[in-house]
């Protein structure tokens, strides 16, 4: 149990009450960033407590739970009881004394503490959602879904690397909070944008030779507008096509001079590649590389 002791301690504050001291398991595993803790525990069922005293010692941070499996019941001073569960975060004050109860005989959670100070500009919102749980919103999704990448690597980042990704961070979880609410950047390709832009150019990545790939199915699958997916392309001096297009260009491109696909037809490896067209293909191929795909497969399978 040391691990997540030292984890409840320096992170939450917190006192851990094993339900059963013998049998008592946890593993947990800890990213420090500048102006950012990410953890990920999975722990036996247990009672946690933030004592008067040890919510003293804390430096007005603002714990973010979210549970990846089962959940927990949590009461803090001057919140009603709440239930956060499986697709639900939990904001938690760290300043605030609370107790929280783990039933289940397993819990994972996911744990994001932020300094206040990081998250200025949301005003009421911020004190709205404070000792609630809320729905595992798309902005939630994606805040998270950063702090997950964060987390596991954040020990390959350098130092500039670190402090702009937790910059980002702080712009996802303010977003977060504000329920979606467009709050104020600073520099080009910042927090939300960047973040968003990643997330779709990932979903695309994965379905990027489908010929019915289009901005408005990526949009909708995002739960955003097209016009917002529009705009965050346009913010990298693109479009959504152009960048399809460049990705499945650079697809044929390895295909055609890769061995494990020099029996297959150049048709073939443009339909493969979600091009519908052989002559628009060709002409797209040859203004992106100056020669035709034929000519970058001959002079590849010249001795």
């Amino acid at each position: 149990m040391p691990a997540f002791q030292d984890a409840a301690a320096s992170i939450c504050r917190l006192q851990i009450i094993p339900s059963d001291p013998d049998s008592f398991t946890s593993r947990t595993a800890i990213a420090v960033l500048p102006d950012a803790i990410i953890a990920s525990t999975v722990h036996a069922q247990c009672t946690t407590e933030r004592t008067t005293v040890l919510a003293a010692e804390e430096a007005d941070n603002i714990l973010i739970h979210a549970p990846m499996s089962a959940g927990f019941d949590i009461s803090q001073r001057g919140g009603a009881a709440t239930e956060c569960g499986f697709g639900s975060v939990y904001i938690d004050p760290n300043e605030v004394p609370g107790i929280a109860s783990f039933t289940a005989p397993s819990t994972h959670v996911f744990y994001v503490s932020i300094p206040r100070r990081a998250l200025t500009g949301i005003g009421a919102k911020m004190d709205g959602a404070l000792r609630t749980s809320r729905k595992m919103s798309p902005y939630w999704q994606l805040f998270l879904g950063y702090a997950k990448t964060l987390h596991e690597c954040q020990a390959g980042l350098g130092a500039e690397a670190a402090r702009a990704s937790t910059s980002h961070l702080h712009d996802l979880a303010r977003m977060a909070l504000a329920d979606g609410q467009l709050v104020e950047e600073t520099g080009e390709g910042r927090g939300v944008r960047a973040a968003w832009l990643h997330r779709l150019k990932a979903d695309i990545e994965t379905q990027v030779t489908s010929p019915n790939l289009s901005l408005e199915y990526i949009a909708k699958r995002h739960g955003i507008s097209a016009r917002y997916a529009r705009a965050l392309f346009a913010s990298e001096h693109t479009t959504f096509r152009d960048y399809v297009r460049q990705r499945r260009l650079d697809l044929a491109h390895r295909m055609l001079i890769s061995p494990q696909t020099s029996h297959r037809s150049i048709s073939d490896l443009a339909m493969t590649c979600g091009f519908g067209d052989l002559s628009w293909f060709n002409a797209c191929y040859r203004h992106q590389y100056g020669v035709t795909p034929s000519a970058t497969r001959a002079g590849v399978l010249q001795p």
